[in-house]
């Protein structure tokens, strides 16, 4: 099967700081990958670099065959590429449901500016969205009222939105408490078997990586030092030597 995304040498130096070093890898449609590494390693600076937020030194990120390197995030999201972030976006003022309409009218480049109309459209659409994450039950009540983790659906939902064909998360189960994490990741996965999407995300919870990951990448320093099946990711002597300098619990790879 074709790759839906490639990434061939993508590098992002700070004067002598090379943030992410000589990166490559592929995706194929459906995949679900984790990228880890302790805390500094590039894992954020390489997701800027797909979503056109910085520009890489060298190399570059093709996806579905077309350059997007260099593209504002604006256009790479139009093409299919979605993100969610460590730290939860949502329009606190706005009702659950008001949230995944207004992406649904910016995905759509209808006008925001009725909002006594815009608060109608893509209603249905909208209800379904919550209903595929777990949220239809609170769909009129404030954003800014839900429990953390139930943000973390709604901005799930959010990107769902957006209709991505690949979708970065960064850290999707940060802040959660350890039964929403695996909940949560459930959900994705199950969303990405159901309709093909592909995943790539970040995580520290080593139950979450290896619960949910079909494959795993390893960073470190900015350089992929590991890829492979969890399996064989977890007995990489250099991927435990990199968790334990990092200050890990050598059990967490062992247990996982």
């Amino acid at each position: 099967m074709s790759a839906l995304l490639e990434v061939r040498g993508l590098s992002r130096h700070y004067g002598a700081l090379r943030a992410v070093d000589g990166v490559s890898f592929a995706l194929a449609p459906g995949d679900i990958q984790a990228l880890i590494g302790p805390n500094g390693a590039g894992k954020s600076t390489l997701f800027r670099m797909l979503m056109g937020e910085t520009r890489p030194t060298e190399g570059e990120a093709r996806f579905d065959g077309r350059r997007i390197t260099g593209l504002s995030p604006a256009r790479i999201a139009r093409w299919g590429v979605g993100r969610t972030f460590q730290i939860t976006g949502t329009w606190a003022s706005m009702r659950v449901i008001e949230n995944v309409q207004t992406a649904l009218l910016a995905h759509r480049r209808r006008g925001l500016s009725l909002r006594g109309f815009a608060t109608r459209l893509y209603r249905a659409e909208a209800q379904a969205l919550l209903e595929t994450v777990g949220l239809a039950e609170v769909a009129e009540r404030p954003a800014a009222i839900l429990a953390y983790g139930d943000l973390k659906r709604l901005e799930l939902a959010i990107a769902l939105a957006l209709e991505p064909r690949l979708l970065l998360m960064d850290e999707p189960t940060a802040g959660m408490a350890a039964g929403e994490r695996g909940e949560l990741m459930q959900t994705v996965t199950r969303i990405a078997r159901e309709t093909g999407m592909t995943i790539l995300f970040t995580e520290h919870d080593m139950d979450v990586v290896f619960g949910h990951a079909e494959r795993i990448m390893v960073l470190d320093r900015g350089a992929l030092i590991a890829e492979g099946a969890p399996e064989a990711v977890r007995a990489d002597p250099r991927v435990r030597e990199v968790y334990l300098g990092g200050g890990l619990d050598p059990e967490a790879l062992a247990d996982a």
